[in-house]
């Protein structure tokens, strides 16, 4: 578990700068720079050690090697790391399964149901954002005190305030497209069941299907791994200056 923890998070540190010192590039991860970048993992013993002074104090005469791991835990941790790098790339910049039909058409259909629902719903308990939990709301449904009874903040009041408009145009939408169904749908007396018309679910699920059928290969950094036990020649050329040391 935490090889897999580790090898997440040296993938998504921004440690890596494409510009020269001092320039206005910041610094990007192994994701973000994928697949222009090798990964390249050295196995060196030596990154624990530390010098120790001899018994009279004068000098450092030896280097310790105290918080090293056993000769073969260190072997498996090793091998379980550089396995564990490869495969949470793989994970992190894959893309999502493909869903099928049915999925797709029931992840619309609960998109009209939620844009149909009044937005003074939405920050209730069981509402989309009631998990947050809240207090106190005004005569629209907005919250105003959190769930400590404490008055929300200015900075979450506008944030609330925000999700609670956009939602309100998505449901000023929905109505009028039902009212619309409800016209065309009269002769054969049937009530429309959603705000959206068949012919825009049909719309939509065209287009969401047309982007989950899409199956690209994507390309993954390369991982390249020193052999455990072995002596590392290593030469690196880097119009530098910095380097990290990682203790993870």
């Amino acid at each position: 578990k935490e090889c897999v923890r580790q090898s997440k998070k040296m993938l998504r540190l921004p440690f890596l700068s494409r510009g020269q010192w001092g320039d206005d590039h910041a610094p990007e991860s192994i994701l973000d720079l994928s697949p222009n970048v090798d990964v390249l993992i050295v196995p060196q013993a030596n990154l624990v050690g530390k010098a120790s002074s001899s018994s009279s104090g004068s000098s450092a005469s030896s280097i310790r090697y105290n918080e090293q791991a056993d000769k073969d835990l260190a072997r498996r941790l090793y091998s379980e790391f550089c396995q564990e790098i490869s495969i949470a790339a793989a994970k992190a910049l894959a893309p999502p399964p493909a869903k099928t039909k049915e999925e797709v058409g029931q992840d619309i259909m609960e998109k009209q149901r939620r844009n149909a629902l009044h937005p003074k719903h939405m920050f209730q308990p069981g509402g989309e954002f009631g998990e947050s939990g809240y207090s106190k709301f005004d005569d629209r449904g907005v919250p105003t005190h959190d769930a400590d009874g404490n008055a929300l903040s200015k900075s979450a009041k506008k944030k609330c305030e925000k999700l609670f408009k956009a939602r309100m145009q998505k449901y000023e939408k929905a109505l009028a497209r039902k009212k619309d169904d409800d016209e065309e749908e009269s002769k054969d007396d049937t009530t429309a069941t959603t705000a959206v018309s068949t012919m825009e679910l049909k719309s939509d699920l065209s287009e969401q299907q047309k982007n989950v059928d899409v199956t690209a290969e994507i390309p993954l950094p390369r991982v390249l791994c020193g052999v455990f036990g072995n002596r590392q020649g290593f030469r690196c050329v880097s119009s530098g200056p910095t380097i990290h040391c990682l203790d993870l």
